[in-house]
């Protein structure tokens, strides 16, 4: 993909990072790659935060080819970056998930509502530079929806199955879903501060811990971090075993929400034939 490969020489290098380049880059460099992922000439991996003592954004991107993956960063002077959300909605959570994490602010992002802080926190910005949090919040707006005959059904945060809670808010019209939004962060865990200084044993525990349907993913994504970074190439027995555990999990979870789906129609015997097959 020459368009992102032209852009990494213009930042400065970080030496050691593996398996992919990373490059510290300016706003105008940054607000380029937003430009090629809004065009579909690259594709958004990752948007993800870094706290003290030197706050940062980290975004990962992949070119035409899997191969052509690398990482750009920005700094915080002022504790803003540009907007990626702004040309291209799919970084919009990730940009509410930064801010409500670490307080840095996207500046010009369409949708500044918290996404993952609910209001019950202690503390703001836990994983920033975090403050007692405020005895008094807003509201919180769903986005307005205009029609008629509409009608709204509230989900959640509670739910009947493993999945863990969040509340859905579903504004409808007759079979037609006008408008859906959800709100997560009900059971936010803290994984990524109990991750910082913790053994490589103890932080694969947290890794796969992360989510109950995703354990082995999560693991084998952790496992290759660690790899990379220590240099590590990992036998080919290993490679075998996670390809065996990672298909075992696909196709569990493909079960699993197959029958769920039957369920939601009220198709019962399918549910009770798909949780078989799964287990």
């Amino acid at each position: 993909m020459p368009q992102i490969a032209d852009l990494l020489p213009k930042g400065k290098p970080v030496e050691g990072h593996r398996p992919w380049p990373r490059a510290e880059v300016t706003a105008d460099t940054w607000q380029n790659v937003a430009h090629e992922l809004a065009c579909g000439r690259a594709t958004l991996l990752g948007l993800w935060g870094e706290g003290a003592p030197k706050p940062a954004v980290h975004m990962a991107i992949m070119g035409e080819q899997a191969a052509q993956i690398a990482v750009v960063t920005i700094g915080f002077p002022d504790g803003g970056f540009p907007s990626i959300g702004a040309l291209h909605p799919p970084a919009v959570r990730l940009e509410r998930a930064i801010f409500s994490l670490y307080g840095l602010e996207p500046i010009a992002a369409p949708d500044t509502r918290p996404w993952l802080d609910l209001g019950f926190w202690d503390v703001r910005y836990p994983l920033g530079a975090s403050s007692p949090a405020p005895t008094t919040r807003a509201d919180y707006t769903f986005l307005p929806v205009e029609g008629e005959s509409l009608h709204q059904v509230a989900v959640g945060p509670v739910h009947a199955s493993i999945i863990e809670p969040g509340h859905f808010r579903f504004t409808a019209g007759g079979e037609t879903v006008a408008r859906l939004e959800q709100r997560l962060g009900y059971v936010h865990k803290g994984i990524e501060s109990l991750m910082a200084g913790a053994t490589i044993e103890r932080a694969a525990q947290l890794a796969g811990r992360t989510s109950g349907d995703s354990t082995v993913a999560y693991s084998i994504a952790f496992a290759h971090a660690v790899e990379a970074a220590l240099k590590v190439a990992p036998p080919p027995r290993a490679q075998y075993l996670r390809a065996l555990m990672a298909e075992l999990e696909r196709l569990a979870n493909h079960l699993g929400d197959i029958g769920a789906i039957c369920n939601d129609a009220s198709f019962a015997l399918m549910h009770a034939h798909c949780g078989i097959l799964r287990e």
